[in-house]
């Protein structure tokens, strides 16, 4: 005989309602769900099996069953009396004339067929005969880690079905080992199953002996895939939707390229969330199964690559148009330097900090996957190939021909480089991975500053044409809310092909989404431009405007083409055209011969510009460019200006951020930081709104962080 003891509670408290029937003596207690006789709480992996997305009724029902009767109800009443917040009510004891609890079980269990498997109780594997066509699995309904037969496994066994032989398989949160022995009964050549439970353990090792498959399986106590080295062809993973996100980037490690994955354990309101999750690292899902509030998805890994930039604008143009190219190809692409298959690094060189990272980068991959496959391509390639062809890379490449690198994914050659005479097209439309895109028109650059490595590497500018241009910013305009036109120098757009950048922007009159400029040289900016950046139904006013000195002595230098004067005047000219414009700008501190008077030359147009911000950098010296070979300057002497100059940077950004208080500006929110949303205005401001909107127009009121806090006017 066995005794069970009913009770209704709120939500808030069955957690502690099941805790007090364990700790008066229940043998075994359930919640809801009359299914399911395995006590939830003290299983981590059902820990979001009990949310209020399971329970449909007002009251939740607790259920515990005794082996022993004796003042059975006050020994249940004083173990719930022992949690002052515990709230409980209608609290019922009945009894079965059963011989025994473990016995009375066996009228809910009969010979049940999922996909190819035989689900057998052990009672009756005398009695029956197997299918033809299927594999026996023998049950025991006793084993404290559940009976082989609640939907989440049955489902996880429909959709194994043909995946399993001659395949290594990876049964993660084994269980009772019902999947892992199934794929060995199935015949998998190998079956690990893992747990971080000693007695799903203890009833996994269990199973195995019970279907004689110890042979052929081998059964591991850790957290879930720590310590495995090895790939697996197909991995079973029944676990709930949070534990299974979380487990994604080991479940790639684990898993080889091409194999498929089978997840369940998933509540179907959970599924969508689940898909998605593993979408973003290429899981793609081929099927699914459903029954009641359960789901379980069959996955295949595709290829992952990360495409990584480490370079500027038109360095990052390029990793979409490659990404775009590798989406269109049936690769999973990250844009972010974590664990992938591939790594397509593009360099930098325009510093020599800048190439200490891109020569760093080896290093940092391996970090992720040791095996991964490196191809190498950019300015500090083209630079310095024999490097990075010493470090064993698959691929090294330069500036030129960077599309290629797509096609030697599988099989390529140690170094290969191209020409750069002519704007290469794209093959593709650009990956969109964020808010606002690139699209590159130029490329090249003719001025050969003296300090400037970039035209020796990038080569002479050469333009895309305007009809091309046109045509793919207004494809993504359909994808995107920002458009960021971009080159190695936009000011020598059409220098090559007769065409002009003023005239590729009237094209551009009716895009409805916001237009934004690259980095731009002093000497191409006239009324020209300005008025037909005037004309564009959403131009964001914000000008990057390289100065790099306000000596002109040290210009002169630089082999700059202007004045310090004459780069006042294109600043006074673009605020006569957008008196609110955003202009910010590069500057070079310890140039070799700048003296304090040069530098404070610099200090004084910056202050005459008002620049809303400024990028500082301290002078470095690249081989093989005129200023290479000058006398430096002393470290502590250009520290000292740098430090000078970052404290004028901030002061002016404080002061054009102030100017900018109560004058309304459209924002685009990118990100979440501190339970705000963050985005950036038409002027490349920085904001921070409590809001759940995508875009706004806002009223901003005060100074906050690096930008504005803000009002919100119209979404």
């Amino acid at each position: 005989m066995y005794f069970t003891v009913t009770l209704k509670t709120d939500r808030d408290s069955q957690e502690l309602a099941a805790d007090a029937m364990w700790a008066a003596g229940a043998s075994g207690v359930e919640i809801n769900d009359i299914h399911d006789v395995e006590e939830v709480l003290h299983d981590p992996m059902n820990w979001d099996y009990v949310d209020d997305r399971v329970f449909k009724e007002e009251d939740c029902v607790v259920k515990g069953v005794f082996n022993d009767g004796d003042d059975l109800e006050n020994r249940v009443r004083g173990a719930l009396g022992a949690y002052p917040f515990l709230v409980y009510k209608e609290l019922k004891v009945s009894s079965d004339e059963e011989e025994d609890w473990e016995n009375s079980w066996k009228k809910f269990y009969t010979v049940r067929t999922e996909g190819d498997t035989e689900l057998v109780p052990i009672w009756l594997k005398d009695s029956t005969e197997v299918t033809p066509g299927k594999f026996r699995v023998i049950i025991n309904p006793s084993t404290a880690f559940g009976t082989g037969t609640h939907e989440s496994t049955r489902l996880a066994l429909r959709l194994m079905a043909g995946e399993v032989a001659g395949k290594k398989v990876l049964d993660i949160g084994t269980g009772s080992g019902v999947l892992g022995v199934a794929a060995a009964k199935g015949g998998a050549s190998r079956v690990l199953m893992t747990d971080f439970d000693p007695e799903a353990v203890k009833d996994a090792i269990e199973a195995a002996k019970l279907n004689e498959v110890s042979d052929r399986t081998e059964v591991r106590l850790c957290s879930l895939t720590q310590g495995i080295e090895e790939r697996f062809d197909t991995v079973l993973a029944n676990l709930t939707a949070d534990i299974l996100k979380r487990l994604l980037p080991d479940l790639s490690k684990v898993m080889a390229e091409g194999g498929v994955c089978i997840l369940s354990g998933i509540l179907t309101d959970r599924a969508e969330e689940v898909i998605e999750s593993f979408a973003e690292y290429g899981f793609v899902t081929v099927d699914r199964a459903d029954e009641g509030e359960w789901t379980a998805l069959k996955t295949v890994r595709k290829t992952r690559v990360s495409v990584f930039n480490l370079g500027c604008k038109t360095n990052q143009y390029e990793c979409d148009e490659i990404s775009g190219a590798l989406v269109n190809s049936g690769f999973s692409v990250t844009e972010k330097l974590e664990y992938a298959d591939d790594y397509i690094i593009n360099t930098c060189a325009v510093t020599a900090e800048a190439e200490r990272k891109s020569r760093q980068i080896i290093s940092r991959v391996k970090k992720f996957n040791p095996d991964a496959r490196v191809f190498i391509i950019g300015c500090a390639s083209e630079k310095n190939p024999a490097f990075y062809l010493d470090k064993h890379v698959q691929y090294v490449s330069g500036v030129g021909g960077k599309y290629n690198v797509i096609k030697y994914l599988t099989s390529a050659p140690k170094y290969e480089f191209y020409p750069k005479t002519e704007f290469e097209y794209p093959v593709t439309l650009p990956a969109v991975t964020r808010t606002r895109c690139l699209v590159k028109i130029q490329d090249g650059c003719n001025n050969f500053c003296s300090y400037c490595v970039i035209p020796y590497l990038r080569g002479r500018a050469r333009s895309r044409t305007i009809a091309d241009s046109v045509s793919e910013i207004k494809k993504l305009a359909e994808r995107t809310r920002e458009i960021v036109v971009t080159g190695i120098n936009l000011s020598a757009y059409g220098i090559d092909t007769g065409e002009s950048l003023s005239g590729l922007i009237r094209e551009l009159k009716d895009v409805d989404v916001r237009i934004r400029l690259g980095s731009f040289y002093a000497e191409g900016i006239d009324d020209e431009l300005l008025t037909a950046l005037k004309g564009l139904k959403e131009f964001c006013p914000h000008f990057h405007l390289s100065l790099q000195s306000g000596s002109d002595a040290v210009l002169k230098a630089m082999n700059r083409k202007y004045s310090a004067a004459d780069y006042l005047r294109k600043v006074e000219l673009i605020r006569s055209y957008f008196p609110y414009a955003s202009i910010t700008t590069d500057i070079i501190v310890g140039f070799p011969g700048e003296t304090d008077s040069d530098f404070n030359e610099t200090i004084a147009l910056a202050n005459a510009a008002e620049f809303s911000d400024i990028h500082v950098f301290p002078f470095s010296a690249r081989e093989g460019t005129v200023a290479y070979n000058l006398k430096k300057l002393p470290k502590p002497l250009v520290k000292q200006r740098e430090d000078k100059l970052l404290q004028l940077k901030a002061i002016l950004k404080n002061k054009y951020l102030e100017k900018m208080l109560n004058i309304p500006q459209k924002v685009v929110f990118e990100t979440e930081s501190d339970g705000f949303k963050v985005g950036y205005s038409e002027y490349y401001i920085k904001f921070y709104v409590d809001t759940r909107a995508e875009y706004a127009i806002i009223k901003p009121t005060e100074l906050y962080s690096d930008g504005l806090k803000g009002e919100i006017i119209n979404e």
